[in-house]
């Protein structure tokens, strides 16, 4: 049992190391890592505030709140469109 704490451990570490490294190399000005990951995450990020809007799920649920609970919705298609157009400038 010991063993597979000490391989835990092992993965936990060198994960952090790994996260770590990701980090300064994104924080680079010129990092082509940067670009990329700006232009994926921003995607994603858009293709999920997409999803959000059409799922009957909502944080601030119409039924109860009325009016104010399109506020989540108008706050998700603002964020969308706005982390489409940051990956479509980072491309």
């Amino acid at each position: 049992m010991e063993n597979v704490f000490d391989v835990i451990r092992l993965l936990l570490l060198c994960g952090t190391i790994l996260t770590l490294a990701l980090m300064v190399l994104v924080s680079l000005p010129q990092s082509k890592l940067r670009d990329m990951l700006v232009q994926i995450v921003g995607w994603l990020f858009a293709a999920f505030c997409g999803v959000y809007l059409v799922s009957p799920i909502d944080v601030l649920p119409e039924a109860l709140v009325g009016p104010f609970g399109l506020v989540d919705d108008l706050g998700a298609l603002v964020a969308g469109v706005l982390s489409a157009r940051a990956a479509w400038k980072a491309g």
